[in-house]
């Protein structure tokens, strides 16, 4: 099977430094979490699979008197392998936010429903947002794990951070005009509705209308 986007962020994270399977878990909470987010099982199983392939090292090391623990090492080849994959055109974008998915088949719900899925979202978001804010002052003052890596993840921190702004802002935005419909099957004022389209259409901001 080809590798996937999965199989180059988990070289991507052995290609800082070794790491325990565990502790490769929870870089990955840290930082991949925000851009690519991988279930639990693929973080332990695609090593695993990398390993096959001979891009990745396992060994069994000892961790107590009657424990051990794997821990993970890239190898040259997992080395080249990632070296390649970089140079190469990536995907195009892609969203995936539930949310709007659940906009687009409210009609087929109540207003209720449409409610507390944007309160749920702005749980989320915010959770999310106040989490990056937390990792984004670990490199201000310095106490990050990968201080000469700054000028690289600034440009994804900087990605997310707008994103997660965004999100909240449209929630509100959404909030507002949820409230004002008469019933999620028919909407609310026409007038309003044109309005909004015809401000998208301008290519002008909509959020705070």
């Amino acid at each position: 099977m080809p590798l996937t986007t999965t199989s180059y962020a988990i070289l991507g994270l052995l290609d800082l430094r070794e790491w325990t399977a565990y502790e490769l878990t929870q870089q990955a909470r840290r930082s991949l979490a925000f851009v690519w987010p991988m279930a639990e099982s693929q973080l332990y199983a695609e090593p695993k699979r990398l390993e096959r392939e001979g891009l990745v090292a396992i060994s069994t090391d000892p961790a107590g008197p009657r424990r051990t623990r794997n821990t993970l090492r890239i190898t040259p080849a997992g080395r080249a392998a990632l070296r390649t994959w970089l140079a190469t055109e990536p995907s195009a974008p892609r969203m995936q936010i539930e949310v709007l998915v659940r906009t687009l088949f409210a009609t087929a719900g109540t207003k209720e429903d449409m409610l507390a899925s944007l309160a749920a979202t702005r749980r989320s978001a915010q959770e999310a947002y106040d989490y990056g804010e937390s990792l984004v002052a670990e490199y201000v003052s310095g106490t990050n794990p990968f201080p000469e890596r700054r000028h690289a993840n600034v440009l994804w921190m900087v990605f997310v951070h707008d994103l997660l702004r965004l999100v909240l802002d449209w929630v509100d935005f959404a909030e507002r005009e949820v409230e004002s419909w008469h019933e999620a099957s028919s909407g609310g004022d026409p007038k309003r509705i044109a309005t909004l389209l015809e401000a998208v259409a301008a290519d002008a901001p909509v959020l705070r209308r």
